[in-house]
């Protein structure tokens, strides 16, 4: 039955595994929602077992099609390999990188998007910007930015800085503040989980800074309340240019920034380059901004 199997039926499967929804497949494929279940469909009938577990909240692959789409995953990249050999004999570069990262490395990341492809437009970049984990062993996405190793044998992790912290406000905040203020005299601006579990989040508790009246679910946000005078928070000492340090003696756990990414995907040439290029830009800058923990 297998000879009847074609790419397109691997590559349907292949878009539902990475996406892990029919929606999403059917948004990577420019394919209605209908049409990617009813070709499914067609490719189970074809392979005579269900490839996918359908549910009222989405769907997941059974066995044998996470086995099918390792087989396309990796038919993928052989393509996307004889394609690059082809284009790189033209001088051109080619192909699709995903990337992840939390939303404090959103400059860094769009300025090497944006300077990589002023000299590589035929490469399309897709970049996913968000607090779930995106497994990159699995190949939802070729490279993450994270701010902790997982551990993953699979994966190589270069590591690029070290971010500290401290607790910072606006000056006009603090000149409505006690001179020696205390934890417990501070609007403290929180996060939200994930963020909130972060352990330099936990050391801030841990020294008293327990409560708060707003609590924030991105970085970009958090900078953007302490710039309101709305309180102070726990920051990347690199990005407390023109803030004030109310607590100079304290030490809060800091945290490692890492480029996560498979030793397959830098095989092919066009991701080689991007993460040589991320990998340098990070290392450039005075130290990365803080992300959620990828």
């Amino acid at each position: 039955m297998l000879d009847a199997t074609n790419w397109d039926d691997l590559r349907l499967l292949l878009a539902v595994a990475r996406r892990r929804s029919l929606l999403g497949a059917a948004q990577e494929l420019d394919l209605a929602v209908s049409t990617i279940s009813r070709r499914i469909t067609k490719f189970e009938n074809t392979i005579g077992s269900p490839l996918l577990e359908r549910r009222a909240d989405g769907c997941s692959l059974t066995d044998i099609g996470k086995r099918l789409s390792t087989i396309a995953e990796s038919f993928a990249a052989e393509l996307n390999r004889e394609y690059e050999l082809t284009q790189a004999s033209l001088g051109q570069l080619s192909g699709t990188i995903r990337i992840t990262s939390g939303d404090g490395f959103v400059p860094i990341i769009t300025s090497v998007i944006a300077d990589f492809s002023m000299t590589h437009p035929d490469v399309a970049i897709e970049y996913s910007v968000e607090h779930d984990y995106r497994d990159v062993a699995r190949g939802d996405v070729d490279v993450a930015v994270r701010v902790s190793n997982h551990g993953e044998p699979t994966l190589i992790y270069k590591k690029i800085a070290e971010i500290t912290f401290g607790v910072f406000t606006s000056k006009e905040y603090a000149a409505t503040l006690p001179k020696n203020p205390k934890p417990q005299d501070v609007n403290y601006i929180g996060m939200l989980p994930p963020l909130a579990d972060e352990p330099h989040m936990k050391a801030a508790r841990a020294v008293g800074f327990a409560s708060s009246r707003l609590r924030l679910s991105s970085f970009n946000t958090q900078m953007a309340a302490v710039n309101a005078h709305l309180g102070a928070a726990v920051l990347p000492k690199v990005e407390a240019a023109g803030l004030v340090d109310l607590f100079p003696q304290l030490t809060l756990s800091a945290l490692d920034v890492f480029v996560v990414s498979r030793p397959q995907s830098l095989k092919q040439r066009h991701l080689r380059e991007f993460v040589n290029r991320l990998y340098s830009a990070l290392a450039q800058a005075a130290l990365p901004r803080l992300g959620p923990r990828r």
